[in-house]
């Protein structure tokens, strides 16, 4: 049995303390739950027992690769605690839904229907909370023709005009240049789509 986290003290203050969030993220979705833990809300990301897959993406404190070393890791988790829990099992799945009970929004990255498919879709989650805000980050959104493709940082910021907006405009016929940093991904954080 879960415990009633909802009641539980933030150590943080700011315009969303009180608010509850779970995380299932992935990088394309971690800059948009640490923007709403740095403005106070209680984030817990649920990490696959493997870890969270940014774990392996450097740089690395003192170059040493290591899943608890991640400086991108790091930043992208500044407030948020953490738990390990297999949604994919049938007692995560439970756990997942106990959490869910109390929660005010569950953020999410993963391809259309899969959430449906383990049964932790929205309309799942709804019947047991419906007070919840569940918000989607997909590439291409969660119906049309695109909904099924995969997506990088790169494709975000080549589909979502930042990639026309770089380049050299004294040199004619130069090609867009991609930016550095994950401004695809930031961008999507900040516009992610909400149903519920």
């Amino acid at each position: 049995m879960v415990k009633d986290i909802s009641q539980q003290a933030s150590s943080q203050s700011g315009p969303l303390e009180g608010i509850l969030v779970l995380d299932l993220t992935d990088e394309k979705g971690m800059y948009m739950s640490k923007l709403l833990a740095d403005m106070g809300a209680r984030v817990i990301l649920i990490e696959h027992p493997s870890g969270h897959p940014a774990r392996h993406i450097g740089p690395f404190y003192n170059d040493t690769p290591d899943p608890n070393r991640s400086l991108l890791f790091w930043y992208h988790s500044t407030n948020k605690e953490s738990i390990t829990l297999d949604i994919e099992t049938q007692r995560g799945g439970q756990l997942f839904c106990e959490l869910a009970k109390n929660a005010d929004v569950v953020l999410e990255s993963y391809q259309p229907g899969y959430l449906d498919s383990i049964g932790l879709g929205y309309q799942d989650l709804y019947d047991i909370n419906p007070r919840l805000i569940m918000t989607s980050l997909t590439g291409f959104g969660q119906t049309g023709p695109y909904r099924d493709f995969k997506t990088s940082d790169l494709v975000a910021m080549a589909m979502g005009g930042p990639m026309a907006s770089c380049g050299y405009d004294d040199i004619e016929g130069s090609p867009p240049i991609r930016s550095d940093g994950w401004m695809g991904y930031s961008i999507e954080s900040l516009l992610e789509r909400v149903s519920g």
